[in-house]
């Protein structure tokens, strides 16, 4: 808890304790010249925090929060532009949805080509992933492929925002 919550300013000479809560933050300054060390400052930021903390409510949970940093309309699914300079000079794109969760076996998510699936195919395969949370993509395909034609599918299609 502390190591994130408290950190240095070697430039002002205090030490900053904070935490974020529902968006907003609550922090607070420890300086040297009130504490005299940047232990001493250090371990004061610490049992501020403990003691506002109790007061505060839960973290909001990380996953399926959506920011407005989002544009797919789907938490956890994005479009990669896929932009690659060969060494020839010339510029290729591999526009691709990925759907990336918490623990995903693979770093940067599970992609989709729209080259191969196009816009919609391609977005639906990542909510569709990201949804069984599953890498496999034969079972992401399979799943895909029994609900093309329904009302689930459309649901699906209907999210993307882009």
């Amino acid at each position: 808890m502390s190591a994130k919550h408290v950190c240095r300013n070697v430039k002002e000479k205090c030490v900053k304790a904070s935490v974020m809560r529902q968006r907003e933050l609550h922090l607070r300054y420890f300086t040297l010249k009130k504490y005299g060390s940047w232990e001493k400052a250090e371990a004061a930021g610490r049992r501020w925090i403990r003691s506002f903390i109790k007061d505060l409510p839960p973290e909001i949970p990380r996953e399926g929060r959506m920011t407005k940093r989002n544009i797919s309309g789907k938490v956890g699914v994005f479009r990669s532009k896929g932009i690659v300079k060969k060494r020839s000079g010339k510029i290729y794109s591999y526009p691709r949805w990925i759907a990336r969760w918490p623990n995903c076996e693979f770093t940067g998510g599970l992609g989709w080509s729209v080259l191969q699936f196009d816009e919609d195919g391609a977005f639906a395969l990542a909510v569709i992933g990201l949804k069984l949370k599953s890498v496999d993509r034969n079972e992401v395909l399979a799943h895909y492929e029994s609900i093309v034609g329904t009302e689930e599918l459309e649901e699906i299609f209907a999210l993307n925002q882009t």
